[in-house]
């Protein structure tokens, strides 16, 4: 399975630096990440190479976070390829809790990263009807 982070902060300068800061000076690579913010606070998610890892040292620096799983699914970087994916999920009731996605380095396809109700049969009839699911070593090392 993998997983990403989420870490609640304070709206204020500096406090995504601390975040970078913990990861960089314990060897933790950020692969992608995402921010949202709601006023005074906001929501960080991260996925990083070794989330148990980040996970451990983030909670030791006092800093709020969660652990979820996720499922991974490469697609084309065209016009459709993610509305093709989202039509497959909805045709089976599956929904999206959280999502955001980044360009894989050969500029031919992306990483979607979605958390999702139901992950296992997500993935599994992801894989079913030809999608792309990344394992969680792929994931963390592509």
């Amino acid at each position: 399975m993998a997983y990403h982070l989420s870490v609640f902060l304070e709206n204020n300068p500096g406090k995504l630096e601390r975040i970078t800061k913990i990861l960089s000076d314990n060897s933790i690579n950020l692969r992608a990440m995402s921010l949202a913010s709601s006023g005074e606070f906001g929501v960080m998610k991260l996925l990083v190479d070794n989330p148990e890892k980040a996970f451990e040292v983030l909670k030791q620096n006092k800093l709020t976070v969660i652990k979820r799983q996720i499922t991974a699914v490469v697609v084309d970087n065209v016009p459709g390829s993610f509305n093709r994916l989202l039509n497959k999920l909805s045709q089976n009731n599956i929904n999206i809790e959280d999502c955001y996605g980044f360009l894989l380095s050969d500029g031919k396809t992306a990483a979607i990263i979605m958390e999702i109700d139901n992950t296992p049969n997500a993935s599994q009839l992801l894989s079913d009807i030809g999608f792309d699911v990344l394992t969680a070593e792929k994931i963390y090392k592509y």
